[in-house]
């Protein structure tokens, strides 16, 4: 997951935060005491200080946190403020700079509106970018804060910043002054002929929001706009709300407890303790079931009893009136919002920008790529069928909705479990790897940092520096890894506190400006950019006594993924705040992220680091190609959710809502006909017969729990897009090492660690941000001899042929 801002209808700023750093020290861990102790390098023997560097690293995060520093960089010494700005010093001085945001934004918005000469115009751009800057330094922390931080205070003056500067932000979106000043100088010949590509990048970046707030429209047009977006943001409101609480209608199913002894002693304890009770006439036994994804999950993949199993699937999926009904209501008033701004539906308005462009084109892809996972399907689907003759359940064409868990489960239990693969990946460990990876792939590396006083707001946060082949800084990563009560529950997620903009060029604004050290600066060919600074959030479980925290092999590819968000913020320096690092399109922000998770899943990368923690044994190749086999098994059953919650996204967010009114005009009930349609849909036959794989299940409305639909409307596809795309990169350019006409297609592959791929995709893709067509960031990066001149010359076009052109390539195996 990316958490950033996703730049919305009216949303003028991104991310970034200002900071300090100090000189860098190293943590060095002592193995025979398990005590921690700080070393400053001054060996001249660089392969010992190298290896202690790793170590350090490893042992950072391996060594159980009661025996680290943590509690010290907390607690002891003089504050020096909140990832070392030293203006967030307490959650007082954390408001007043809030205002003093305000005050920077405001001169910055005077010196646009009085630009009057040639040179003046010419600075409109940079001072909008400032100004966007300026406001996010501030914000973007105050979210962080809102989502991690232990104390209530600073969580309370976290919320006050945040809700002061947005209300800021949004009258700044709808300033017509400013947007009529950007469009005075975008439509100046003279002045448009001045500037380069990312500049133009950013001022129409900045002027699509403007418009999208609906700026430019009549005032009574843009009064209903206002009333939408309102009514929009509402409702999204209610749709999550509804997520947490009980439906309006009171809904149950009484199952027989004896049909529950196959289910695990815990969740049965749980289902008895938690459950009403009762004994019927004939004294059979029975618990009644209520909305409870616990037991309910238990239930349809344990259950032995396919009548419970369906009785238990109804009162599931019937889902909240209340819930559907705010859905319906928020997508209608999401296409009328885009019939104000000229658009004829919210997906042609959400497309605009992307780079899908519009509904067709993502239809295109989607049926692409279901067209090459039909066999796949049917075989899957054949062998469930069988599994389910041979459990005594009887044999249809296909396969319910409520057996599919049950079956599946079935034959992975037939198959008999496998040694966990998790004492290899202790969490050191694979931050070790992934400074290897980098190390190998752009020429940087992860290196233990010692956290200031006041600086983490945990004592489990830990502090890594990113620096290059001569030893210089090149950015911050905090990594707040664990689960814990005073964490927000988001998941993984990536957050931009600052991005790396540059700065020497800057806007004087008054005497008081903050200034910049030597230690918050990257100097690049002369230029001067701010130190970029992320934090990934993760939940790990805490690790148990005496070891290691030790993560699965999915929590790898997170802890991959994630940071893979925060090379592309650290890479990405373009100089400009609103195209920099992970500001992006949707469906484009995804690719370097899902790329490292190959690198997760590469025997050859994974046996750089992989190793037992105990014995330090290497991960056995043999068990990791079980692991590999058993995942890919059931992964078209993965490709058909992910393809069906995508068409249903783009059905729900078109012109026509409701599939039975002709003229257009839904009537209530219309979100559960569209979800049943797309159900029936072509697109979804598995191919034995031209069954449907799983066919809509009628009273149930499953819609009601897609939340994805707030924050990525019209948009789901985009995770599908990149896996497509990251999957072409990584066999073409990291598998690769001759073109197909000089190996004559023999598919020899060569390391994925290979600094010659990784200076490709850096320089074609991560430098970039979103300052240049990612169409022709794809065609770049993928023009390297193993495609023909025309094919790539169709993807740099990103037109509907580029969208069936990657709908034709294949999506990789998980």
């Amino acid at each position: 997951m990316l958490a950033i801002h996703k730049r919305n209808a009216h949303s003028l700023v991104a991310r970034c935060v200002k900071q300090k750093h100090p000189t860098s020290t190293l943590l060095k861990c002592s193995k025979s005491s398990g005590k921690a102790y700080l070393q400053t390098l001054s060996s001249t023997d660089t392969h010992r200080v190298a290896k202690d560097e790793e170590l350090s690293l490893r042992d950072i995060f391996d060594l159980p946190t009661k025996t680290t520093l943590g509690s010290q960089w907390y607690h002891q010494g003089q504050p020096t403020g909140l990832l070392m700005e030293s203006r967030f010093l307490s959650p007082k001085s954390f408001q007043g700079t809030g205002k003093e945001a305000v005050a920077e934004a405001q001169v910055l918005v005077q010196k646009v509106l009085d630009a009057k000469t040639a040179d003046e115009k010419r600075q409109v751009i940079k001072c909008l970018d400032q100004l966007s800057d300026a406001l996010c330094r501030v914000m973007d922390v105050a979210e962080l804060v809102r989502q991690v931080h232990p104390d209530s205070n600073w969580q309370a003056a976290a919320d006050q910043v945040y809700a002061t500067m947005l209300d800021y932000m949004n009258g700044l979106n709808t300033h017509v002054g400013l947007y009529r000043k950007l469009v005075e100088v975008m439509d100046d010949p003279t002045i448009r002929s001045t500037l380069d590509t990312l500049e133009l990048a950013v001022a129409e970046s900045f002027r699509r929001d403007f418009e999208r707030s609906g700026i430019h429209l009549a005032k009574t047009t843009h009064e209903r706009f206002v009333q939408l977006s309102s009514s929009i943001h509402d409702l999204s409101r209610d749709f999550i709300r509804f997520q947490s609480q009980p439906p309006q209608e009171t809904r149950s199913v009484d199952v027989p407890v004896a049909e529950l002894r196959t289910l695990p002693s815990s969740v049965m304890m749980h289902i008895m303790q938690t459950s009403n009770t009762r004994k019927r006439s004939d004294g059979t036994a029975v618990a009644s079931i209520a909305q409870d994804g616990y037991a309910v999950h238990h239930i349809l993949r344990d259950c032995e009893d396919s009548a419970t199993r369906e009785a238990v699937y109804r009162m599931w999926h019937c889902g909240s009136s209340g819930a559907v009904n705010a859905l319906e209501q928020l997508l209608e008033d999401r296409r009328a919002l885009s019939h104000t701004v000229g658009f004829d539906s919210f997906a042609h308005m959400a497309l605009d920008d992307k780079m899908a462009k519009s509904p067709a084109h993502v239809d295109t892809f989607l049926r692409g790529l279901a067209e090459q996972a039909k066999p796949q399907w049917k075989s899957i689907i054949a062998s469930l069928v069988n599994t389910q003759a041979q459990s005594g359940q009887g044999s249809v064409a296909g396969i319910n909705p409520w057996d599919r868990d049950f079956l599946v489960s079935k034959q992975q239990m037939n198959l008999g479990a496998l040694p966990s693969l998790n004492p290899y990946f202790s969490l050191g460990r694979v931050v070790l790897g992934l400074s290897r990876v980098f190390k190998s792939l752009y020429g940087i590396e992860l290196k233990a940092a010692t956290p200031q006083p006041g600086e983490i707001w945990h004592p489990d946060v830990r502090k890594l520096e990113v620096v290059d082949e001569n030893g210089k800084l090149q950015g911050i990563i905090y990594c707040d890894v664990f689960t814990r009560n005073s964490k927000a529950h988001v998941g993984a997620a990536h957050f931009t506190a600052r991005c790396a903009r540059r700065i020497d060029n800057d806007i004087a604004v008054s005497s008081s400006q903050q200034s910049y050290s030597s230690q918050t600066v990257v100097e690049k060919d002369g230029k001067q950019f701010q130190l970029p600074v992320v934090v990934l959030i993760c939940d790990f479980p805490l690790p148990e006594e005496d070891s290691p925290p030790l993560l699965s092999w999915s929590n790898v590819e997170t802890i991959f993924h994630e940071i893979g968000h925060a090379m592309h913020s650290m890479l990405g320096q373009n100089g400009f705040h609103n195209v920099a690092g992970t500001r992006c399109a949707v469906d484009f922000v995804e690719l370097p992220s899902i790329l490292m998770e190959h690198f997760a899943r590469s025997p050859q990368v994974l046996s750089t680091f992989a190793s037992n923690h105990k014995t330090d044994a290497p991960l056995p190749p043999n068990l990791l190609a079980k692991h590999t086999e058993r995942r890919r098994k059931y992964a078209a059953l993965d490709l058909h959710a992910q393809l069906f919650m995508s068409a249903l996204d783009q059905r729900y967010h078109s012109a026509a809502l409701d599939p039975l009114a002709a003229d257009r005009e839904p009537s209530p009930g219309w979100s559960t006909r569209s979800l049943a349609s797309v159900h029936e849909d072509r697109m979804f036959t598995s191919g034995i017969g031209g069954s449907r794989i799983f066919s809509y299940v009628q009273g149930t409305r499953w819609q009601s729990r897609f939340t994805h639909l707030i924050g990525y409307g019209a948009s789901y596809y985009a995770y599908l897009f990149d896996r497509v795309l990251a999957g072409q990169i990584w066999d073409r350019v990291f598998m690769g090492n001759k073109s197909l006409v000089q190996s004559g297609g023999s598919g020899e592959q060569c390391s994925p660690l290979n600094r010659e791929a990784g200076e490709r995709f850096k320089n074609e893709v991560l430098r970039w941000g979103g300052g240049r067509d990612p169409w022709k960031c794809i065609a770049a990066v993928l023009d390297n001899g193993k495609m023909s001149k025309d094919e790539v010359d169709a993807v740099s076009r990103g037109n509907e042929s580029a969208m069936r052109i990657v709908g034709s390539w294949r999506l990789p195996a998980l």
